[in-house]
């Protein structure tokens, strides 16, 4: 049966409409807040996400009915956005909803000059300027954690900080040499980043204070990321790689150093468009130099790889569109290119 009702207030709540088939807010802003009165219809209308039928319910556990109002269908914007992975909020100073991944605002400048003052101003849309100094993360107060986003998570000998779902997020060291970010636990990568987008370091040194050898963690981890921006930096053994990504996309080395690592330069796995440019990877031992495993689009351009003593100097499997374009190849352990008919190493020279 079909029931037709008055609604008061209607366009001050948060509502999601389907029109012809494709998605957009119902919701009209108003320089001014206005009510209206609107004709409603209730038909026993049903909803399925990925072929199950999906009942939604307000915050109260209540169920909340879909309705038609002059041919365009009206269902919560809250309900239906959770069932499809999306958090939503509603910004009523700018009148605005968001679904899934807020507007990057405009970065917020906070000068650091210690490890305390650094850890402080970690989070989304900031950019952090650090004054010279060595920023030694394991002397923080590792007892809590600052928020859902930025947390300690443990290692076999001590901690490691995880900055998880950063947005907009710049690292700057500042004067003429890197200043130097640290981690005393070998298990510890120095930083990870998770499903983090648009992070950038610049002149910055990062590696453990152990000695050479001993480390089992890498130095920036990077998972389930993109857009990420690295340069005029040095990263160093002994952590076990300069750089771990998984998942991760639009990654940018430039002018950069990955020396000294106990177990290779990089190792980055369903990765895509990545540029390693105009950088240097040296004296790195033991496994695989560059591993590359079922990613596309990574390109060397520029570069010098140099001095490693790893097993293999190049790994590249189920990937395409992996480049080593005007490099140069000198005093690494045995490295036959000819075994990497699908890597293009136009411009490239072997000593």
């Amino acid at each position: 049966m079909k029931n037709k009702d008055r609604l008061k207030g209607f366009f001050s709540g948060i509502i999601f409409s389907v029109i012809m088939g494709a998605f957009a807010l119902g919701v009209t802003v108003f320089a001014a807040p206005i009510e209206s009165k609107i004709s409603v219809m209730y038909d026993n209308i049903k909803i399925y996400v990925d072929g199950v039928i999906f009942q939604p319910k307000d915050a109260n556990g209540k169920d909340i009915k879909p309705f038609i109002s002059k041919g365009i269908t009206y269902l919560p914007v809250a309900a239906l956005s959770k069932a499809l992975g999306k958090d939503v909020s509603w910004d009523g100073k700018a009148k605005s909803i968001y679904i899934g991944r807020q507007p990057d605002s405009k970065a917020k400048e906070v000068t650091v000059s210690n490890v305390n003052e650094l850890f402080d101003a970690l989070g989304s849309n900031k950019h952090i300027k650090l004054k010279p100094g060595t920023y030694n993360i394991s002397d923080l107060n590792q007892d809590y954690s600052k928020s859902r986003n930025i947390y300690w998570e443990s290692v076999y000998d001590g901690n490691e900080l995880i900055l998880d779902g950063i947005n907009n997020l710049t690292l700057e060291g500042l004067g003429d040499k890197p200043v130097e970010i640290v981690v005393e636990p070998r298990y510890a990568n120095v930083l990870t980043f998770i499903n983090s987008r648009k992070i950038s370091i610049k002149n910055v040194k990062a590696g453990h204070t152990i000695e050479k050898g001993e480390c089992v963690g890498g130095v920036f981890n990077f998972d389930l990321s993109k857009d990420i921006d690295i340069s005029n930096s040095i990263l160093y053994g002994c952590g076990t790689y300069g750089i771990i990504a998984k998942d991760t996309e639009n990654l940018k080395f430039n002018n950069s150093i990955v020396e000294e690592c106990t177990y290779g330069a990089m190792t980055l796995y369903d990765c895509k468009d990545f540029v390693f440019a105009n950088s240097v990877i040296r004296k790195c031992e033991n496994f695989n130099l560059i591993e590359i495993d079922s990613s596309t689009n990574i390109v060397y351009d520029k570069c010098e790889i140099s001095d490693n003593t790893s097993s293999d100097v190049l790994t590249v499997h189920l990937s395409n569109g992996v480049k080593f374009t005007n490099c140069k190849f000198k005093n690494n352990k045995s490295f036959d290119p000819n075994l990497f008919p699908n890597v293009d190493f136009t411009g490239t020279t072997f000593e």
